[in-house]
């Protein structure tokens, strides 16, 4: 039997993955830049271009072969200039290679934890960018379920990129979910209540968190243990410092509703002067996506 899943699991891979036989010598693996339950990422030299890019190493196991194949289709069907590329997906007998694009500046959570907390005008544009990337994956019905500041990450002109789809879903208008996933402290309260949900309310709260702890330095919801931390959460019980101005201040209340139906939408807060004001400043594409590695033709189960 266990022969028999062995093979099934090959056949599925081999439907969603590519097979690259000289990757070895392709890509010079060079320092760890993450690492995760199921994953490590590591920074990698692409030697026949001479471009640095960003590879995601996967265990191929039975029960993460179905999350591997949706993950990797999920960022094929995306092409924005705020999220992270995906350029070639390579699949061996036990490790999956996702090769993305490589934002040199490093994690948002980083930053904020380096310089304590963002200027506000610093803050507007990061945060116009991360709206548009939200928008294009909620346009294109896909919630990602998992943002949060280390899911964005800075590339080398400043700029905001959406990245890790592990968690993300492909959603139909009405379609509910369900199961508790993402990281707590910037969990929907709706994620606590084991109820179905609608996906992109809980993208908008989290939208909500990120954008009090670039402005605070520190998360709204700090309770000292799980039952602490999800009583405030469901209660939305958070203070928004005195030094954060009042048209941002109203986008965090907005956003960190309890009730997901009187949270705005992704196309409400586009239409919110905070981000009208800001100039999203989207970055053209640089010579290191267009140098990388193509991305190859997926097919999902």
């Amino acid at each position: 039997m266990m022969e028999q899943d062995l093979k099934m699991m090959e056949q599925d891979l081999k439907a969603c993955y590519s097979i690259e036989e000289n990757f070895d010598t392709n890509y010079k693996m060079l320092n760890t830049l993450g690492e995760g339950k199921f994953s490590v990422v590591k920074r990698a030299f692409h030697v026949p271009t001479s471009t640095s890019v960003a590879v995601k190493i996967l265990q191929n196991t039975k029960e993460y072969t179905s999350p591997i194949c949706r993950e990797a289709r999920i960022m094929k069907s995306l092409s924005h200039p705020n999220i992270i590329k995906l350029f070639h997906v390579v699949q061996r007998r036990e490790i999956t290679y996702l090769v993305m694009e490589y934002a040199s500046e490093g994690e948002l959570q980083d930053r904020i934890i380096k310089v304590g907390s963002l200027e506000e005008s610093e803050t507007r544009r990061l945060f116009a960018q991360i709206v548009h990337a939200v928008q294009y994956c909620h346009d294109h019905h896909i919630v990602h379920r998992d943002i949060k500041a280390s899911n964005i990450l800075i590339d080398c002109r400043g700029n905001a990129k959406l990245c890790d789809f592990g968690l993300a879903a492909e959603v139909i208008p009405g379609q509910k979910l369900a199961g508790f996933c993402g990281t707590l402290p910037y969990c929907a309260p709706e994620l606590l209540q084991a109820v179905k949900y609608e996906g992109p309310p809980v993208d908008i709260w989290s939208l909500g968190v990120l954008l009090f702890l670039m402005l605070s330095g520190n998360l709204p919801f700090q309770g000292r243990s799980f039952v602490d931390l999800k009583q405030e959460i469901i209660s939305a019980n958070f203070s928004i410092p005195s030094h954060v101005s009042i048209d941002i201040s109203n986008v965090i209340i907005e956003l960190l509703m309890i009730n997901p139906s009187r949270r705005p939408t992704i196309h409400q807060i586009m239409r919110h002067p905070m981000i009208r004001g800001s100039e999203a400043c989207l970055p053209p594409t640089s010579t290191q996506i267009s140098q990388a590695p193509q991305a190859t033709a997926l097919s999902g189960p």
